[in-house]
């Protein structure tokens, strides 16, 4: 009796790690891959006190995200995801730039995205969503439909593709 509890116990071990052992890992770029997913709203909608964007990614080696005192290259001294603002200027998208007097002023909201594989863990292929939390900073813009532009870089410098949102109106 105990022979044939151990036999059967052993079967079904045996079968987990054979069936475990089948499933592959996907295979993703090594350079990020980025797409949009939702513009989140907290407090009233039509005049939010904080927004929150919302962006899946793909990463081969899952070397996503920065330490925050992690400034060894001169792109993470203050972040690795960028979003440009942009607001509709009469059909036209122009970006934000709060002083035209002064060269290269363009509303560039960097982020640091925190790191996702801790030092020492192996590169695994991993997807997931960065949530991009802010506290509504254009309240005093006048600008009624918006839109960003969002690229981030990986721990090995690799730049993702870049997305447009789709317009946002308040």
């Amino acid at each position: 009796m105990k022979r044939r509890i151990l036999y059967k116990l052993f079967l079904v071990v045996f079968a987990g790690i054979t069936i475990a052992s089948c499933i592959k890992k996907p295979k993703y770029r090594s350079e990020p891959v980025i797409e949009y997913k939702d513009f989140l709203r907290y407090g009233d909608p039509s005049d939010p006190d904080s927004v929150e964007l919302v962006i899946s990614f793909t990463d081969n080696e899952g070397d996503i995200g920065i330490e925050q005192g992690d400034t060894n290259n001169s792109i993470f001294k203050s972040g690795n995801l960028f979003m440009v603002y942009y607001y509709d200027s009469n059909g036209t998208w122009t970006a934000f730039d709060p002083n035209p007097a002064a060269p290269f002023d363009t509303m560039i909201i960097p982020y640091r995205v925190p790191v996702a594989l801790q030092e020492g863990d192996d590169s695994e292929p991993m997807k997931g969503l960065i949530y991009v939390k802010q506290k509504f900073p254009f309240k005093w813009a006048t600008h009624t439909k918006l839109m960003y532009r969002v690229h981030m870089y990986d721990k090995a410098l690799h730049k993702s593709n870049t997305i447009d949102t789709p317009p946002i109106e308040f």
